[in-house]
């Protein structure tokens, strides 16, 4: 084996040489934004459901088993002591979980209020036991709360202890003192959770139910947690949840995969789109290694160290694009990815915090020490398998020869063959989505080559009637078979990029209009909503007592007050949204979720009572059909009849929807989640609404809202939801415009030898100039063109599977304009950014040597 010393010198002195030094670099940074772009997005999928998966851990501490209440109105504080009995029971302990609203000097944040014993507050980690203020024991006995630094900020209560804030639960409003402000430093992660934690006792307290708890965390002797499960169903009778004490990541990972499976396959993509931009940037280096090949070559090198010294190369570069590609992606993760999906935080309480692990970070260094190597070593497969004594070079297969038309044939019945399954997928197996946009991609790499040509053709005829020597003269480059794999490479970059994001800007596109036409029917029913105040309230699932009905009901611009009721209800391993409009509703059921069944019957039947509209994932989980009837696992388990089949209106889990008055029985709760007030006619919804807040006062503790200004709240959260979706599809076209534009900038740079010679021989600058844009115009167009044709049809493919496999209210276009933008935004910035290189290397005749 050659010595590592001598490979080091080498090196050493090729970069002595400036042009070559320029290259390595430009192939470092391209390395490095591909990794940087498979990187983010890793960050992207895996941040989501690791802030739950903590806020879970943290409370649960080696607990196996809980005792939780299927309602917000919780059960008897007495049955801890009854749990504390069981035989096997180690420990038990209570918590209160209520969704609340603090209030502070510069606004108010949603968050959910954690009543937690001591043993699970040393387990977040000890609040500072600093004079003046309680240590956790006292605290257990105090009437304050522990605030996680970001809330504390978010509402202005400063950076010190004992600040007087508000607490607003349901309609229960108390002024209260912060009794710690914690940091990182206690609580890790759950930081960045919106939560605040308060004695048991307390929180009951706050919420207005004392001698209620949420739930009961039970610890079990080692081998008796079959018997303490079963003790602990007995003792719930049918009527509380006995689950797995981390059972709340097992919903929120089911709540939360339509999301990550998209941001899975966008993470795909973006690794598609950072090797095909690695691969590109390894190519500007490919002539200065071959002259490294003629020299070991000359020197009686070996193949094997040649193979060697490549490698190392690889390696530098690797190392170097890797390590700077991972501080570029953890930038653009923090600048890109900083907000969590609004529309989970209404059930779970989500944190911003971005969670880097180890998987992340092996998976973007494999990858980009894997475009590397293959970077160096596949250009110069003809000159590594070339015998060692050859001086001549290896031989090019003729164009238009049989083994030509033999590869050309193949590549275009693989085509075929890829979309024909796509289309099997999208007709019969919806649910195969993933392989279906993989199959799809499959097929634009293998029909790229053949629609490039058909394109060059196109170009050919169209020019020939221009007579123009810039067009022959870009045609005779893009026809060159010596820079055909650059070629290829560089319209596959923006075909791949536009793929992308047309597919799945286009399917975010049909999901949020579904989602907006849904909020619209859900939400006009009424002219204003009366709900409890605070973002992560916008379903209308946090109850409040109804004392206020009655006075609202008497005031002059009201016709009529119905109360609305609704919650989060544990199905399964669903979360499931639960929708009970009053039977005065003008639809209780929205007609643009009906997917199976008449809409006239069941909102016929769900005025009667008894009857139940409910999500076809749910229907299907559970082997029901419309008319079946069931046991819905609520406070009473109730049964009832399905009257028709819905989507998911938007909630992921799944949802239900029953009457108001169904619901009150079933929770056995008279409570409200929202008022419904129509107005009487010629009062304006902002009139009346302006009359319903001076009735009930600054302090009610409720919002109220016109249908216009709930419908703009709804939306909002579903947009951030979201979110993600559309910066990932950003940041992959960004980087594809910056790919294309490098591997057009190097096939320029390369070529100045060629344009000093041609210019000398006669040609202008200015059709030089030209026959590069030309050329590179062709190549940006072509590429960012077949890819848009063809994310069109995995637009439609992603589209099937939301409405399919996650139940969501889709509506069915084809995204033109967003095909259209994409192709123009990244030709238009390749172009822009190579003009002026190419007009620069169009007039180096005075300066560089041609020969």
């Amino acid at each position: 084996m050659i010595a590592f010393s001598g490979i080091l010198k080498k090196y050493r002195a090729r970069l002595r040489v400036r042009a070559v030094l320029v290259q390595e670099v430009l192939a470092v940074i391209g390395l490095a934004v591909g990794v940087a772009l498979l990187f983010a997005a890793q960050i992207a999928g895996t941040s989501l459901n690791r802030s739950v998966t903590q806020l879970t851990r943290g409370l649960v501490g080696e607990m196996q088993l809980q005792l939780q209440a299927r309602g917000p109105e919780g059960f008897p504080a007495q049955l801890l002591a009854d749990v504390r009995r069981i035989p096997g029971v180690a420990e038990a302990q209570p918590v209160v979980e209520e969704q609340a609203n603090v209030l502070g000097p510069r606004g108010a944040k949603s968050v959910e209020l954690l009543g937690v014993p001591p043993s699970f507050a040393r387990r977040l980690g000890d609040l500072a036991d600093l004079p003046g203020h309680p240590n956790v024991e006292q605290l257990s006995h105090q009437q304050e709360l522990g605030l996680p630094a970001p809330v504390a900020k978010a509402i202005g209560a400063g950076t010190e202890a004992l600040q007087p804030i508000e607490i607003a639960v349901g309609t229960h409003v108390t002024s209260t003192l912060v009794g710690e402000i914690l940091e990182q430093d206690n609580i890790g992660a759950l930081v960045e959770n919106p939560v605040v934690f308060a004695p048991v006792s307390y929180a009951a307290q706050l919420s207005g139910a004392p001698g209620l708890l949420s739930r009961i965390f039970v610890k079990v002797r080692p081998g008796r947690e079959a018997q303490v499960r079963g003790a602990l169903i007995r003792l719930a009778a049918g009527r509380l949840n006995v689950e797995p004490a981390d059972f709340d990541a097992t919903l929120f990972a089911q709540a939360s995969a339509p999301t990550n499976q998209s941001a899975g396959l966008f993470a795909a993509i973006s690794a598609l789109v950072g090797f095909l931009f690695a691969f590109n940037a390894m190519l500007i280096t490919t002539a200065s290694r071959r002259e490294v090949i003629a020299e070991l070559r000359e020197d009686g090198a070996t193949r094997r160290r040649i193979v060697q010294t490549l490698l190392f190369d690889a390696l530098v570069l690797g190392v170097l694009g890797s390590a700077l590609g991972l501080a570029l992606g953890d930038l653009a993760s923090i600048a890109l990815f900083g907000s969590n999906p609004g529309y989970l935080s209404f059930a779970f309480p989500v944190g911003s915090q971005r969670v880097v692990t180890w998987e992340s970070v092996a998976i973007a260094v494999v990858a980009g020490m894997l475009a590397a190597a293959v970077g160096v070593l596949v250009p110069l497969r003809s000159e590594l398998s070339r015998p060692l004594q050859s001086e001549e070079p290896a031989p090019l297969a003729a164009v238009g020869g049989r083994p030509a038309r033999r590869w050309l044939l193949s590549t275009i019945g693989v085509g075929i063959a890829c979309l024909a399954l796509t289309t099997i997928i999208l007709v019969f197996d919806p649910a195969g989505a993933i392989v279906g946009i993989v199959s799809l991609l499959l097929a634009l790499l293998a029909l790229l080559a053949p629609l490039l040509d058909l394109a060059i053709g196109s170009f050919d005829r169209v020019q020939r009637p221009l007579r123009s020597a810039a067009t022959r003269q870009a045609l005779i480059e893009l026809r060159n078979p010596d820079t055909r794999a650059r070629s290829l490479a560089i319209a596959a970059t923006g075909a791949i990029a536009v793929f992308g994001s047309v597919a799945i800007q286009g399917a975010h596109g049909n999901l949020q209009k579904g989602l907006d036409r849904t909020a619209a029917h859900l939400i006009a029913v009424t002219d204003v909503w009366v709900s409890v105040a605070g973002s992560a309230n916008t379903l209308a699932t946090t109850p409040f007592e109804t004392g206020s009905a009655a006075r609202l009901e008497k005031l002059p611009d009201v016709r009529s007050l119905a109360i609305y009721r609704g919650s989060f209800l544990d199905v399964g391993k669903r979360r499931v949204w639960i929708l009970a409009p009053p039977s005065s509703s003008p639809a209780p059921v929205p007609a643009s979720s009906l997917l199976r069944g008449n809409l006239a019957l069941a909102d016929a039947r769900l005025r009667a009572g008894g009857w139940v509209v409910i999500s076809q994932a749910i229907a299907d989980e559970h082997d029901l059909q419309i008319g079946d009837s069931f046991t819905l696992p609520s406070p009473r388990p109730t049964r009832f009849r399905i009257a028709a089949l819905s989507t998911n209106i938007g909630w992921s889990s799944g949802a239900i929807i029953m009457s108001s008055v169904d619901y009150a029985r079933a929770w056995e709760s008279s409570d409200a989640s929202a008022y419904n007030i129509a107005l009487r006619p010629g009062t304006s919804p902002s009139q009346g609404a302006a009359e319903i807040r001076r009735a009930l006062g600054p302090s009610s503790g409720l919002q109220v809202q016109t249908a216009r200004e709930r419908e703009a709240e709804y939306g909002a959260g579903s947009r951030q939801g979201l979110a993600r979706l559309s910066q990932i599809s950003t940041l992959v076209l960004i980087a594809a415009a910056l790919a294309m534009a490098m591997a057009i900038w190097a096939m320029i740079r390369q070529r100045r030898p060629q344009l000093a010679y041609e210019q000398r021989d006669g040609y202008p600058r200015g059709v030089l100039w030209r026959a590069l844009i030309y050329e590179s115009g062709l190549l940006l167009v072509a590429g960012a063109s077949i890819g848009a044709i063809f994310g069109i049809y995995g637009q439609v493919l992603l589209s099937h599977a939301l409405a399919s496999v996650t139940g969501y209210p889709v509506v069915f276009n084809v995204g033109l304009l967003v095909a259209l933008e994409s192709v123009v935004l990244v030709s238009g910035a390749a172009a822009a950014i190579v003009a002026v290189p190419g007009y620069l290397a169009a007039g180096v005749g005075a300066s560089v040597d041609p020969g």
